[in-house]
């Protein structure tokens, strides 16, 4: 009768707290892919109790786009042309969720030489496909903000040198229009692309004019968050208003003052965002004779992303820029 020793002994026990005690997924897989043996990590993976999982097969749980590579390579196993092989694969969970596994796979075979049954090491990571699943998103989303962006450079660039305009003040309104959009873009990209304070726009727009500092500009509004859109485009708006009233209107002298007022109203059970910039104490105020690119940005751009409508006024007392918009787009939060 044959009888361990002590130091096989030793090593079984050695063997079967491995098993147990692994800090992944381990069973003994029949060659039908029954399974005959499983720890509890296993089991906790896959949601089963320990005689449940036995009732079944690895087959009956696996997500059946990935079950033909899964046979493919047992099949491989073993006829002998493979050691092992290592997939990725999804399992059902008992309660029906989809879960990602990187599966390696051994061959036991017997005294004969014949294959007996598998050894399965079956690790969980759902957690880094899904961190995966995000950075794909969250890239997508940057090159398609990079195109945005590009786009948006290139229709201001476009617009801003005109062939009846000197180049000295085409290029200082194209730096001026890049600078607001590269401060919206700062904003953004503190809060992580999630949107932007209406506050915070407007006067990181106005910081290169330093208007504040010289008490020619009063803000006044609540709290309101933007989108990504809207905060690069009311940047660009606040600069070509800020940079005409300095050429033309009411900051053009020593007494003008501007301003800036936004609010929420309630009209017909709606409510809205209206948004003001007005101009006093300044010349005489005169509608421009062309449409150039700060006239379309605040008369059809702004007013688009913010689906809403605008009014460009010229009074005698200075100019009068309205934005009447609806909350959807934007929140009081």
């Amino acid at each position: 009768m044959f009888h361990y020793s002590e130091d096989m002994l030793s090593n079984v026990q050695l063997v079967d707290a491995t098993f147990e005690n692994a800090a992944i997924g381990i069973a003994h897989v029949g060659l039908d892919g029954s399974w005959l043996r499983v720890n509890e990590r296993l089991l906790e993976t896959l949601g089963y109790a320990h005689e449940e999982l036995l009732q079944i097969t690895f087959q009956d749980i696996t997500h059946p786009d990935d079950l033909e590579t899964d046979l493919d390579l047992l099949r491989a196993l073993i006829a002998g042309e493979i050691p092992h092989y290592q997939m990725e694969k999804r399992y059902f969970r008992k309660d029906g969720e989809l879960i990602w596994a990187n599966l390696t796979v051994g061959l036991q075979r017997s005294p004969d030489g014949e294959p007996d049954f598998c050894i399965s090491l079956v690790e969980d990571i759902s957690k880094r496909k899904a961190d995966e699943e995000h950075l794909k998103t969250l890239i997508d989303e940057l090159n398609h903000r990079v195109k945005n962006t590009l786009a948006t450079v290139q229709a201001v660039a476009h617009m801003s040198f005109r062939k009846d305009e000197p180049i000295a003040d085409a290029r200082l309104n194209f730096t001026g229009r890049l600078q607001a959009l590269s401060s919206a873009h700062d904003i953004l990209t503190d809060e992580k692309w999630r949107g932007a304070n209406f506050r915070e726009v407007v006067k990181r727009a106005l910081q290169p004019f330093d208007l504040e500092r010289a008490h020619r500009v009063r803000l006044k509004g609540p709290r309101v968050r933007l989108g990504a859109r809207q905060a690069q485009t009311l940047a660009m708006a606040i600069n070509e208003l800020a940079t005409n009233a300095i050429k033309y209107g009411a900051l053009s002298n020593d007494e003008g003052m501007v301003s800036l007022r936004w609010t929420k109203i309630t009209r017909n059970g709606e409510t809205f965002l209206e948004f003001e910039w007005v101009e006093q104490g300044g010349p005489a105020c005169m509608a421009l004779d062309r449409t150039g690119f700060g006239s379309t940005l605040l008369t059809r751009i702004l007013p688009g992303d913010f689906r809403g409508e605008a009014k460009l006024d010229y009074q005698e007392a200075g100019m009068h820029y309205t934005l009447l918009a609806p909350m959807e787009g934007a929140s009081g939060q």
